[in-house]
């Protein structure tokens, strides 16, 4: 910690956007309580008797947490975290004006999105010109003009606020539109283009080489192709049908579609191997460079790309200079840079994996690795050691992004070993192909064949016992993991490590001194832990409080019960005439799961209106007394 003060001030500016976001007070006067009572506790341990040996004594360990939080670091943790959380608790205050706003606005913006096409209108998003950062949704007629990226307008109409969460754990908008700085959206009744490309040069260019981009793919490839093949190359995924976007999501492939690390090592590589030999190894750095940074203004700066890109960037930049970079350092310079830009940032479910996914290869591929070399065969062969290396990454990374996959998609994928390992043999070559395709049709063939592979990748998620739901853990839950994986990885690292300093020296003998004292004392342990046991055993048997919830389902109605005994009625589920939002799937499930339930022992229709009971047209038409599949009924 002391050699990284920059991932020091990032952990700071994190703690502090996370206490601005969830208690919504300024964390200034929770520091000066810590630190009384710290004054407090220092008092007291100096006049205690030190020659008494105590086992348990915080005095005793807390000298070697000092040695990681010392004076230095505690100092740049209050500065960064009292900074970054007047910085939240400041902007979560305008979005409070903003909302509070009449419903008829009038407001001058730039636009800085594509057409976004709707059955009845078509949506833009503007940057709005005032003192005030943020973006703002026009939702325009379809008769009126179309707007161009760049277009100054000025927008007279309705302004209608983001909507709340409306259940239990359910969506948020107000805050995944804060991720993206979007104060709402306007239904439009005057529109006035007042002038074309006011945004820099740099982005209007990117966007026309983007635009060229998308339609060369829609002209050499059918929808579907096109669709995938615009999100591994852009990151543009709102193309792509739902169906394949489970079907990815459940073969734990749907990684592959955001852009990432994955996709700029394989640009770096492309570059390299085309112009290396042309313009010299030190010029080729530098076009790399250029061109990362116009690729992320292609690609609209997802955090992920981001992530990546500074990386990458730092990277080849200290080769330049004949200086050494440091990943630890430079995973923290990518992050505080989109925390600079937006706080809000660190609720994106893709920042998080993306992040996570990082830290866990570079911390635990090496020890994994280690442990598949274990296994030994008589002739080592190439593709051997390949598939090793890319399991050792597959499984590194799940460990540290197994809870945020729980808590965000209540998903686990039972082939994931199996599919990532199939999708990393081929994704390099079809994202270096692809974007040969784009202007040479020669590889538009290896392309298709390559994006059907993935098609077939996908179909695993319909195979049996593919999937397994999970009830969403609690945020304490998720802390508990960490430490205790970030515990398991330091005794881990203290047992295998050749040469130890005196400070891990004196952890593995704590260590030793606890397991003899614990055998020591053996039977007395165990018997605490039974009672312990049959304690929890019994609290869970008791009966509990009747818990009756109602859940908005929109138009309709859905009733979920917990009875004393612990079980579970559905009453009703909702549903829709269509087929465009799945209620179940959407809504009901993602409930049931937030509340800590996998399963349901009872369900009860009251009777079969759609907003009651989502039926295909084969169930309306039959007898209702006869007996029917109520699993496809939510």
């Amino acid at each position: 910690m002391k050699e990284r003060p920059i991932l020091v001030a990032v952990i700071g500016y994190i703690i502090g956007i996370l206490g601005g976001l969830y208690f919504q007070f300024s964390i200034v006067p929770c520091y000066i309580l810590i630190l009384a009572i710290y004054y407090i506790l220092k008092t007291g341990f100096k006049n205690r008797k030190r020659n008494e040996f105590r086992l348990f004594s915080f005095r005793r360990y807390s000298k070697y947490l000092k040695l990681i939080i010392n004076r230095k670091v505690i100092f740049i943790l209050i500065i960064l975290s009292s900074i970054s959380n007047t910085i939240v608790l400041y902007q979560n205050n305008q979005y409070q004006k903003i909302y509070q706003e009449g419903k008829n606005i009038q407001v001058t913006g730039i636009v800085v999105s594509q057409k976004i096409e709707k059955t009845y209108y078509n949506l833009y998003q503007i940057k709005l010109l005032d003192s005030k950062p943020f973006n703002l949704y026009i939702q325009v007629s379809k008769k009126s003009e179309e707007l161009a990226y760049g277009d100054k307008v000025k927008v007279q109409g309705e302004y209608k606020k983001p909507s709340k969460q409306r259940n239990y754990g359910g969506y948020d908008e107000q805050q995944y539109l804060k991720t993206l700085k979007i104060v709402g959206k306007v239904k439009v009744k005057e529109l006035e283009v007042i002038a074309h490309k006011q945004l820099s040069t740099p982005l209007q260019v990117a966007n026309e080489v983007k635009k060229k981009i998308k339609e060369r793919i829609e002209a050499n490839f059918e929808e579907e192709n096109s669709a995938i093949l615009k999100g591994l190359l852009l990151g543009e995924t709102s193309e792509i049908q739902e169906e394949v976007k489970k079907n990815f999501q459940i073969s734990s492939i749907s990684h592959v579609l955001a852009i990432s690390g994955l996709h700029i090592s394989y640009i770096v590589i492309g570059i390299q191997i085309l112009f290396k030999r042309v313009i010299g190894k030190k010029k080729t750095k530098i076009f790399t460079i250029i061109f990362l940074i116009f690729y992320c203004c292609i690609t609209g700066f997802s955090p992920s790309i981001v992530r990546a890109t500074v990386m990458a960037i730092i990277t080849i930049g200290a080769e330049i200079v004949y200086r050494k970079s440091d990943i630890g350092n430079s995973i923290a310079i990518s992050l505080f840079i989109i925390l600079l830009y937006n706080p809000y940032l660190i609720l994106q479910v893709g920042l998080q994996l993306s992040y996570l996914g990082t830290i866990g290869i570079i911390l635990f591929s090496p020890s994994i690795r280690k442990v598949f070399n274990i296994i030994k065969l008589k002739k080592k062969r190439r593709i051997i050691e390949k598939i090793k290396e890319m399991l050792a990454v597959t499984l590194s990374a799940q460990i540290m992004i197994f809870p945020i996959l729980i808590y965000h998609f209540n998903l686990i994928g039972v082939y994931f070993l199996l599919t990532n390992l199939l999708v990393s043999l081929v994704i390099g070559p079809i994202i270096i192909l692809g974007f040969f395709s784009i202007g040479i049709k020669l590889f538009v063939i290896p392309v298709r064949i390559g994006l059907a592979y993935l098609h077939l990748i996908a179909l695993f998620s319909q195979l049996p016992f593919s999937k397994i739901y999970m009830a969403t853990p609690s945020i304490l839950l998720i802390i508990f993991y960490f430490v205790i994986l970030w515990i398991a990885s330091q005794i881990y690292f203290i047992y295998h490590l050749n040469y130890l300093t005196p400070t891990q020296k004196r952890v593995k003998n704590i260590i030793a001194l606890f397991r003899y004292q614990f055998r020591k004392k053996k039977k007395r342990y165990l018997k605490y832990m039974m009672i312990l046991l049959m304690f929890i055993l019994v609290i869970s048997l008791l009966p509990k409080k009747l818990k009756i919830y109602f859940v908005d389902v929109g138009q309709g109605d859905g009733t979920f019960i917990v009875t004393p005994k612990n079980k579970t009625i559905l009453i009703d589920g909702g549903g829709s005439l269509t087929d465009e939002f799945d209620v179940g799937d959407k809504i009901l499930i993602p409930y049931l799961l937030d509340r800590g339930y996998t399963t349901i022992d009872y369900i009860i229709i009251s009777h079969f209106d759609q907003d009651h009971v989502r039926l295909y047209p084969i169930f309306v038409t039959r007898n209702k007394s006869e007996k029917c599949d109520y699993r496809k009924a939510i």
